[in-house]
């Protein structure tokens, strides 16, 4: 996955957690009993500290102001992308979705990895990601309905772009993250002189003040946009048992331990294809943000009045 896919991605799981959040209150408001309101003022104390609660409308006016206007947006959006879809007779197959599933996870040491790191930092289960990634693939197939992309154009990028496909590989690393470069020469020497570099992390993490990032940081692709670059540029040059330091990163520096390397598995020449012809169509078409909103507009989408209603634009 490209940085700016990642970054895209990113901002499909906010939207997704933000949805996630609010449905997650109006099933549970709409589980709840009638003899679990009070008849007093109908509202519910849904968790207490003492003598003083948090009543329920007061967590549901928090979650609104919070992610009211996002995930009624977001809502409203699936309905009309579903309907033009359906109008369209446009499908999303298996392969699609699998495809897709494939390119978010890329940089994860398996699809079962990527799906409890998901679950793990954003409360979101297989289901979710692959209704997630329903709707992105319904979305971008409204958008670029009757857009044609030649076999020449798909050779040419190819041609052009030999880098985006060639294999890549991943890199499992360590790091210790200490503040001073005499202190990371100091670690790096101990490392050359035999010390285990695990040794050096547990002995580094045992006196933390929180806000250091030590420690396994596990499989990440070469090209990873969430890592420092620093630290990125240097790993790539190393081979599996190699350590380099200090790296000036931040406020500070940074020793790497390579533990592993592996290569990825090649797409097929297929894959390639319907990649970049996917890439190109998207250029072509307008924004995903404009085409949602000529399908409100289409589908005539409003706001009714109500209580504490969020101030959407559409």
């Amino acid at each position: 996955m490209t940085t700016r896919e990642k970054g895209l991605w990113t901002i499909v799981i906010i939207l997704t957690v933000s949805v996630a959040a609010l449905g997650g209150f109006i099933m549970l408001r709409g589980l709840l009993k009638p003899g679990d309101v009070t008849k007093d003022d109908g509202d519910h104390t849904v968790a207490e500290m003492g003598q003083e609660g948090i009543s329920e409308e007061q967590w549901i006016a928090e979650l609104k102001k919070r992610y009211g206007a996002t995930t009624l947006l977001q809502m409203l959006n699936r309905k009309v992308v579903e309907a033009e879809a359906g109008r369209l007779g446009i499908k999303v197959t298996q392969e699609d979705l699998q495809q897709v599933l494939k390119q978010d996870s890329k940089g994860y040491a398996s699809d079962r990895a990527y799906f409890d790191e998901m679950q793990q930092q954003f409360g979101l289960n297989p289901d979710d990601l692959r209704n997630e990634a329903e709707y992105r693939i319904g979305l971008e197939k409204i958008a670029t309905q009757g857009i044609q992309v030649q076999e020449t154009e798909i050779d040419e990028y190819w041609k052009q772009h030999p880098e985006e496909f060639a294999v890549g590989k991943q890199i499992k690393l360590a790091a210790i993250y200490p503040t001073q470069a005499e202190e990371a020469e100091r670690l790096l020497e101990r490392v050359k002189q035999g010390e285990s570099f695990d040794t050096l992390l547990q002995e580094h993490s045992s006196h933390l003040d929180g806000k250091d990032k030590s420690g396994q940081l596990g499989w990440v692709d070469e090209y990873d946009p969430f890592q420092p670059q620093e630290i990125m540029e240097a790993a790539r040059e190393l081979s599996s048992g190699d350590v380099a330091g200090p790296i000036a990163v931040n406020d500070g520096y940074a020793v790497i331990f390579v533990q592993d390397i592996r290569l990825e598995a090649p797409p097929n020449e297929q894959q390639i294809r319907q990649q970049i012809r996917r890439s190109l169509a998207l250029a072509q078409a307008a924004p995903l943000e404009e085409v949602e909103k000529s399908l409100r507009d289409k589908y005539g989408v409003r706001i009714l009045p109500g209580k504490d209603m969020p101030s959407i634009s559409l």
